[in-house]
């Protein structure tokens, strides 16, 4: 139990640290996987997505490779859009004051990292002078939706969802 609770706290502190060097933005275009954009993908979103983590699952084995057309059309219609979505904020190493942080479907341990769902999680950078403090309530986040894979240190993709630009409802 407790090297469970070391590789745990390994990933965390890996996570925490890789957040903070990792750019924010879209897929490249010259990434082969987006070249069946629609019209729709391409332009940014005007109307607020209120959604769950339901809305943002899609068929994928557990323990199986990511690859970007597992994503639905309605999924992908969320790219560049502002998304509301209620979840937890995961614990971190810092309890306040977070700017960024990964958001998670439920409150328990288990929705980030190696053998996760990678869709139970958000990236989440909040807006430029924004912070929150942890809480083990859920919240609402409302930002900037955008589809970008996050691997990890075994080069598997450990989440696909990112939220900028963040403010808490």
């Amino acid at each position: 139990m407790k090297k469970f609770i070391n590789v745990q706290f390994l990933i965390c502190l890996f996570v925490t640290f890789s957040l903070a060097q990792v750019s924010t933005g879209t897929i490249q275009e010259g990434d082969p996987s987006t070249k069946q954009k629609t019209a729709a993908q391409s332009k940014p979103q005007s109307k607020t997505f209120e959604l769950t983590f339901d809305d943002l699952k899609f068929e994928m084995e557990k323990g199986g490779i990511f690859k970007r057309s597992m994503l639905t059309p309605k999924i992908n219609s969320y790219n560049s859009g502002t998304v509301k979505l209620r979840g937890y904020i995961r614990p971190s190493f810092s309890q306040t004051g977070l700017t960024k942080f990964i958001f998670v479907r439920d409150n328990k341990e288990c929705c980030f990292g190696p053998g996760a769902a990678i869709f139970d999680c958000v990236l989440v950078r909040l807006a430029k002078d924004s912070k929150i403090d942890f809480t083990v309530r859920p919240v609402i986040i409302e930002g900037k939706f955008s589809l970008k894979e996050y691997k990890g240190p075994d080069g598997k993709v450990w989440a696909i969802y990112r939220m900028n630009d963040a403010k808490l409802k």
